[in-house]
């Protein structure tokens, strides 16, 4: 309750050096609503932890789990947005079997990035392993401030960048290695 907005201190900003004073006081809108919509997560994930609330039910459902003491003058949500993180939305509307496999899903990426990278010979290969592996820790740090994998501006990237380490992971595979290498034989 410490962290609480204070509604008389909690305004929103147009100067960026305003922005990043008013962040880390805990005094800027945005990121104080964020910690609204999270509280909410969390209290709504002590209610159904193992199966979730189901797909879109956050926005109905948050505001009967909300703690109102971190409220803000913007949490009536009239563009009814989501949680702001989603790794906690998809433990809210799937439970923690969801919550899982998107971590699962997560880190098999990564390692697929890290080890087609390392089986990679061809350095322009290499560029576009690596960036297809980056993109992907970029995506992953949004999304613990955004639910931006299911919208049109992220969720592409996301599935184009899964698709190109699965296209290099075929054609780096140690199963066509070796049958190359005893077809040469």
């Amino acid at each position: 309750m410490d962290f609480a907005p204070d509604f008389e201190k909690t305004i929103t900003h147009t100067e960026f050096d305003n922005l990043l004073e008013a962040t880390y006081k805990l005094e800027d809108i945005s990121s104080m609503e964020r910690v609204y919509r999270w509280m909410s997560g969390v209290e709504m994930i002590k209610e159904r932890f193992w199966l979730g609330f189901g797909p879109g039910s956050f926005y109905p459902n948050y505001k009967f789990y909300s703690i109102s003491r971190f409220q803000t003058y913007v949490s009536n949500n009239p563009d009814q947005s989501g949680i702001h993180n989603y790794f906690l939305m998809t433990w809210v509307e799937q439970g923690l079997i969801g919550f899982l496999l998107f971590i699962a899903l997560c880190f098999v990426l990564l390692m697929t990035g890290e080890n087609v990278y390392h089986r990679c010979n061809d350095p322009k290969d290499k560029y576009i392993i690596m960036a297809s592996t980056l993109g992907f820790i970029i995506i992953f740090a949004m999304c613990l401030i955004n639910d931006l994998i299911e919208t049109d501006k992220v969720g592409p990237f996301f599935f184009f960048n899964a698709f190109i380490l699965l296209f290099f992971s075929d054609k780096y595979s140690l199963h066509k290695r070796s049958s190359e290498m005893s077809t040469k034989l």
